[in-house]
């Protein structure tokens, strides 16, 4: 294992690892050329020349593309495709803002999908296996965490054979132009959400046709689950779900908006004077199991609320997503099942791609 990736890539890329997939497929599925010619790589293209140009090279049964300037390689739906009929992919990747991206798919599946800073938020087709599965590999939570994109390199080099240092990149490489996708995939959903799907109307109805349409169903829904998990409730709240109902998002909307906001603070004070009651020092933690902690929940869905009226449905769909997660969702009803669900499905409406 290199002793620094950042020695080797300064810069972010993207970083494809892939076994048991022939060469000619995995261009394709790129939407590159497979009769491109070779090139040497060009890092450094100041005049903006190469574009979107990688590396593809191929060893053995292994291969491995290299984006400097693009991750079309960790696009799952891609590497369902890529690994459908038996083969094996990672793909790495990582921005400026150093925030970090594995995924590991084998057999037209996603194992796990990650930051590893964040183990505990992995996620895969199967959601009950990922964990399992994570620790089966030869990697612990803290080598993930103490440097993730080491590890990844790691594993990479175990999956394909290929070793990436400075040497093999001043080797002639094959140079190619990864696209995005020409069709838009079909919505995906991992085997918990298709559960849900086939026993709740209203989430299969969503599932079936995802389509921009569907954002006012899907806004409705997130403020359903933040005031289900908060139990906050009043004549304001009703007014809301009326507007929401009849989607009016106009001047009421915008004085509900403003009465939103004076609940908000209302309920930021009484969390403050509960505290000062309770004498506690530190910061106070929102949760169910205290006052404070409801108090500071039920902000939250005051602020679900209030993004869900936004006229911009497409911000509005996601932001009251955002709020309904922070009221804590429940496990043992399955709300934080169906929060789930309905952030992939508004986020492939949103995006054209898929959210796992």
């Amino acid at each position: 294992m290199m002793t620094s990736v950042d020695e080797v890539f300064p810069d972010p890329v993207g970083v494809l690892w892939l076994k048991g997939v022939a060469a000619d497929e995995v261009l394709r599925g790129l939407g590159a050329d497979p009769a491109v010619g070779w090139s040497r790589a060009q890092w450094d293209d100041d005049e903006g020349r190469l574009g979107r140009a990688a590396l593809f090279a191929v060893e053995s049964d292994g291969a491995v593309l290299i984006e400097p300037r693009s991750c079309v390689g960790s696009d799952t739906a891609l590497l369902r495709r890529l690994t459908a009929s038996g083969g094996e992919a990672l793909a790495l990747s990582w921005t400026v803002n150093l925030h970090v991206s594995v995924t590991f798919a084998a057999h037209g599946g996603i194992l796990a999908t990650f930051d590893p800073m964040e183990l505990f938020a992995a996620t895969g087709d199967d959601p009950d296996a990922v964990a399992g599965w994570l620790d089966s590999l030869p990697v612990t939570a803290a080598e993930w965490h103490h440097n993730g994109k080491a590890a990844a390199f790691a594993l990479g080099e175990r999956l394909t054979g290929i070793h990436i240092d400075r040497a093999w990149l001043a080797r002639p490489h094959r140079l190619v132009i990864p696209s995005a996708a020409a069709e838009r995939p079909v919505l995906f959903l991992d085997k918990q959400m298709r559960e849900l799907a086939a026993a709740d109307p209203r989430i299969a109805a969503l599932a079936a046709d995802p389509g921009p349409d569907k954002l006012p169903e899907i806004i409705r829904m997130a403020v359903d689950l933040a005031l289900r998990t908060t139990d906050l409730n009043g004549e304001l709240v009703d007014e809301v779900l009326e507007l929401l109902a009849t989607g009016e998002r106009g001047d009421r909307g915008a004085v509900a908006g403003e009465r939103l906001r004076s609940l908000h603070e209302t309920l930021r004070q009484e969390a403050q004077a509960t505290y000062e009651r309770s004498g506690a020092t530190g910061y106070a933690v929102p949760g169910h199991d205290t006052e404070i902690g409801r108090l500071m929940l039920r902000q939250e869905a005051v602020e679900a609320l209030r993004h869900a009226l936004d006229p911009d449905l497409e911000r509005a769909a996601s932001n009251a997503l955002d709020r309904a997660r922070a009221t804590h969702l429940s496990q043992e009803n399955g709300d934080h099942l169906r929060h789930r669900t309905l952030t992939a499905i508004q986020y492939y409406i949103a995006h054209g791609e898929n959210w796992l």
